[in-house]
């Protein structure tokens, strides 16, 4: 008997063993992970990677699903009509929490009254990048092609709102030309066409297109950041390709429905910021051109994306985009 019992607590101990958040016995049973955009983008690496994670540092499944549709308003109804009780959580980026605000005339969730905030995991800069069939070498290349050739020039993006069309919306403003948008159903959908010659430029994460780049498949023209990207080294920054106004990084904000315990809300924080602080979640992200933000704690998450709101709305209504 005392041999079966001491088999039985060796056993046990690794389930005892698992993080609860204090004072609740959470998570005893399976989280949902809802992600806004399709599957292959940065916010579904951040989504698959880290859901991974938590799953085996807390013996539950974290289950990714994306729901991509409206520019991720479909995926924030979801999350926000859902119990408050952190089993269903939401993977966005800054389309999804900042972008939709100027996009949408009703916007069904609003991302600061409508959810609660748990952390940002990564930020990446986006790029505009071009097929080889087009000839740009430059972004004064591309913007006398579409000065002397209006209507003709078509640009793909991961759908209508999503922070590629609006990126590329607002440099196409800033240097007063203009191109077709053509939307499609995640930034793969949009880059397959873009790899054809379909399309001839794409505005992406550098965490998306950076293996294209380096396979030759299309050219970086700008990236949406101060500095150079050692994973992109020969894409100039704005400034150098002449925009010093196209500034333009995404990142991916974990929310869940609105009324959530805080202390529920602090322990993914934490077991979150502890998988990012070092091992292969965090070398597979930064090897993407990612970068982390630290200490990004509820209530820093929920003024960053404030912030953000602020900054970007006035940008989105003057490209004149509408989604609704």
């Amino acid at each position: 008997m005392m041999r079966l019992l001491a088999v039985f607590l060796l056993v046990a101990a690794p389930a005892l063993a698992q993080p609860r958040a204090p004072g609740t016995d959470y998570p005893n049973r399976p989280v949902r992970v809802v992600v806004a955009l399709a599957p292959g983008g940065n916010a579904d690496i951040n989504a698959r990677l880290i859901s991974g994670a938590l799953a085996s540092a807390l013996g539950q499944q974290f289950v990714v699903e994306n729901r991509p549709s409206g520019g991720g308003v479909v995926a924030m109804e979801t999350v926000a009509r859902a119990a408050p009780d952190g089993y269903t959580l939401l993977v966005g980026a800054l389309g999804s929490h900042a972008l939709n605000v100027g996009l949408y005339r009703n916007l069904p969730v609003h991302p600061l009254t409508g959810l609660d905030h748990i952390t940002i995991s990564s930020e990446s800069a986006i790029i505009v990048a071009a097929h080889p069939s087009t000839g740009w070498r430059s972004l004064a290349d591309m913007r006398r092609a579409l000065a002397e050739r209006p209507g003709h020039y078509v640009y793909g993006s991961a759908g209508n709102g999503t922070t590629g069309h609006i990126a590329a919306a607002l440099l196409l403003s800033q240097m007063g030309v203009s191109a077709q948008h053509v939307p499609y159903r995640g930034s793969a959908a949009a880059f397959a066409d873009l790899a054809t010659g379909r399309v001839h430029f794409q505005a992406d994460t550098i965490s998306f297109l950076e293996q294209h780049l380096r396979a030759g498949t299309v050219t970086g023209l700008v990236i949406g950041t101060r500095t150079r990207s050692p994973m992109a080294p020969d894409v100039p920054t704005a400034e150098e390709a002449g925009v010093p106004g196209f500034l333009a990084t995404t990142w991916t904000p974990w929310s869940t429905a609105p009324g959530t315990p805080p202390a529920i809300l602090d322990f993914l924080q934490q077991q979150i910021a502890r998988i990012l602080a070092e091992g292969p979640v965090r070398e597979r992200l930064l090897a993407l051109g990612n970068t982390i933000p630290e200490n990004m704690t509820p209530a820093r998450t929920r003024a960053f994306i404030a912030a953000e709101i602020e900054k970007w709305v006035p940008i989105v209504r003057a490209t004149g985009a509408t989604v609704d």
